[in-house]
């Protein structure tokens, strides 16, 4: 008669602290050196929770890039947030175009700093593309009191992630969340662009995927095909996740 096949042994809790904590010490000290005390990790079973405030959205991007390529990185749950900081004489005007450039659709925020002296405004900070260097001086030429745009954004690109790192990416932070339900949502992602396909039991959940795929490394853009369940056809049962490239 054959022996019962062995369950497998779970990691202990000493051993996930044990990791937990050199992992913490790792991203603290890399955020000392980068941002000082602005930005603080924790992190628990992997799963890592950044909070704080960085100058730019490209600090912001490199932060979140840098713990996801970490060894023993299961997920990033990304609350920094970006708050330049900036030194302007025409306050009104330097808002307007802060304003414009934030809420234009091409341009991450915090795209570049605005500084207006005499209705003169100059744009420092870095940008992604060359386009996006003319999309934020063509927004800034627009705006009410500007008489002149000086652009100094340099284009620096940032290192291209894997369609595969960005899938897993998605799918960690979609499996690290705990409020909705997000059984049977499968990724896939092609050229940065993810598309999200299954069925959810509502259009809050539908959101939620959407809305937390768009935070990750890589993600350009998503396609949301995930489908609304009827009532009748939900079912309960444990969270399970499919990522395919």
């Amino acid at each position: 008669m054959a022996s019962p096949a062995r369950k497998p042994r779970r990691t202990s809790t000493a051993v996930i602290r044990k990791k937990d904590t050199r992992l913490l010490d790792k991203i603290s000290d890399h955020l000392k050196r980068v941002c000082g005390s602005a930005v603080k990790a924790e992190v628990a079973d992997g799963f890592v929770t950044l909070r704080g405030l960085v100058r730019t959205y490209r600090q912001k991007e490199h932060l979140h890039r840098y713990v996801m390529r970490m060894h023993g990185v299961r997920a990033l749950k990304d609350l920094v947030r970006v708050a330049p900081v900036e030194t302007i004489a025409d306050r009104k005007i330097a808002l307007f175009v802060r304003q414009a450039l934030d809420a234009h659709a091409e341009l991450p925020h915090g795209t570049a700093t605005v500084h207006v002296r005499g209705g003169v405004a100059t744009l420092k900070g870095n940008v992604r593309t060359a386009e996006e260097r003319f999309i934020a001086e063509h927004v800034a030429s627009h705006c009410r009191g500007v008489i002149k745009v000086l652009n100094e954004l340099v284009v620096d690109p940032l290192d291209e992630i894997s369609d595969e790192a960005t899938a897993r990416a998605v799918h960690g932070a979609l499996d690290y969340c705990e409020d909705f339900e997000v059984k049977g949502i499968t990724i896939s992602c092609a050229d940065g662009v993810v598309c999200l396909r299954g069925e959810v039991p509502t259009l809050m959940d539908r959101n939620l995927a959407e809305e937390l795929a768009r935070m990750q490394a890589g993600v350009r853009a998503v396609e949301n095909h995930i489908q609304i369940r009827p009532p009748a056809a939900s079912s309960s049962g444990l969270k399970k996740i499919t990522a395919s490239t």
